[in-house]
């Protein structure tokens, strides 16, 4: 019986944390309720063939495909050493519960972390909903920071649009603007803090939208800060970054067949233009971490 990963599948707003979470918690279900019943093959079958379909369906998202190839090998090892039916079943679900810990646990260290960058009366720009982010926002709010964000939409398909009305629950101080007006007031920002699927040698992948509000910020002497999580690491020499184009109905709905349409939700974004990096093990200038993580 496969795993019906269509749900994920549709889920075009979500970053890659939110991606992985949620996949790690469809499969923990799955092994739970489906898995007793299931031969060991039969089970491997379906927890692998998914994995491969998510990782397929998200290329750039590092977390998807460091979880489910971690999962897989601890599978293996499972089998290895003798466990099966429920047993093993019991041994997955425990670690899956281990790997979203995990997970949570380097956004919360992060969290603290990128508060130091973070002071009274700062202006912050960001794009799309990343969780690093919104985690670092949280931790600043619970400190009494005071602070203004300023979110684009990142369409489409516009989740800004979400870390704007979450925000504004909060009580912060939160203006939402269209992603080509970023350079109409990016002259009164005081940091840039992105988020990122995914880092490599010479840059990381994150929203489409992330690279011309990077150079607009270098243009006014405004830093930008990177938060993400070293599991995030992919070097391209490993796994080349893919562009995938996704639905031109978001950009044109019109009926004129002349009209080509490019929509592409991720691009790739220099270390050059970034100040620090933000991730679970401190805070980096890029040159360090480039030496410390993507290195030989």
């Amino acid at each position: 019986m496969p795993i019906d990963i269509t749900p994920i599948l549709q889920d075009k707003n979500s970053g890659s944390y939110t991606y992985a979470q949620r996949m790690l918690e469809l499969f923990a279900g799955y092994i739970a309720e489906t898995g007793p019943r299931l031969s060991t093959d039969e089970l491997f079958d379906a927890i692998h063939q998914a994995g491969r379909q998510l990782i397929k369906a998200q290329p750039n998202m590092v977390l998807v495909r460091r979880y489910t190839n971690t999962l897989i090998s601890y599978f293996k090892r499972s089998i290895k050493s003798g466990r099966d039916g429920q047993e093993l079943c019991d041994a997955l679900v425990e670690k899956i519960a281990d790997l979203q810990k995990e997970m949570a646990g380097n956004l919360e260290i992060i969290a603290g972390h990128g508060t130091k960058v973070i002071t009274n009366f700062n202006k912050i720009m960001t794009i799309s909903n990343s969780t690093a982010v919104r985690g670092i926002l949280d931790e600043a709010i619970r400190q009494k920071r005071k602070f203004e964000v300023f979110v684009t939409t990142g369409q489409p398909p516009g989740e800004g649009i979400a870390l704007a009305e979450y925000l504004a629950e909060k009580d912060v101080k939160v203006t939402l603007l269209p992603d080509a007006q970023i350079g109409m007031v990016m002259e009164e920002m005081n940091l840039v803090l992105v988020g990122a699927d995914r880092l490599y040698e010479t840059g990381f992948v994150n929203k489409a939208g992330t690279l011309p509000m990077s150079l607009v910020a270098e243009h006014h002497h405004v830093p930008v800060y990177l938060a993400a999580e070293t599991t995030k690491v992919l070097k391209e020499t490993e796994r080349t970054v893919k562009q995938l184009e996704e639905d031109p109905a978001q950009v044109y709905e019109g009926g004129n067949k002349k009209i080509q349409v490019f929509n592409s939700y991720y691009e790739k974004i220099p270390f050059a233009l970034v100040r620090k990096v933000i991730c679970e093990e401190g805070v980096y200038e890029v040159r360090e971490f480039q030496s410390w993580y993507l290195g030989d």
